[in-house]
């Protein structure tokens, strides 16, 4: 499982998140590119309309829809392309540890950074 606290580990964007990356994989069997910067786009879009809301307006009107996010990652684990699942079971149990967390607008952007840093050690691999 993933702590996303940065203050107690401070290599969540460094090691932990290239450990992800490694865990997601790509080619045969691993996560493509393509699929990880939809999500990470969805990831940032909510981080953004969070950063105009007050708190109380985030936990009612936007944290249903961060949450909502694990029902996308478990549609997308369904489907299949190119002979494959779209996402495998690593990339699934990083997007629910880390939604999961999400409680505030801090809990959110540094969900985004984590993921900015996965997709960073990922695409690396190409």
């Amino acid at each position: 499982m993933i702590k996303l606290d940065y203050t107690k580990d401070s290599e969540l964007f460094n090691k932990t998140a290239d450990k992800w990356a490694e865990k997601i994989g790509n080619g045969r069997g691993g996560v493509q590119n393509t699929q990880m910067r939809k999500f990470y786009d969805q990831v940032l879009s909510l981080q953004q309309k969070a950063k105009q809301m007050t708190d109380e307006d985030f936990k009612s009107d936007l944290l249903p829809f961060v949450k909502m996010l694990n029902s996308k990652v478990a549609y997308a684990s369904t489907r299949n392309s190119g002979g494959g699942k779209i996402v495998n079971k690593s990339f699934v149990d990083m997007m629910n540890s880390c939604i999961n967390q999400v409680e505030t607008k801090k809990d959110l952007n540094t969900f985004k950074l984590f993921f900015e840093a996965v997709i960073g050690f990922h695409k690396g691999r190409d």
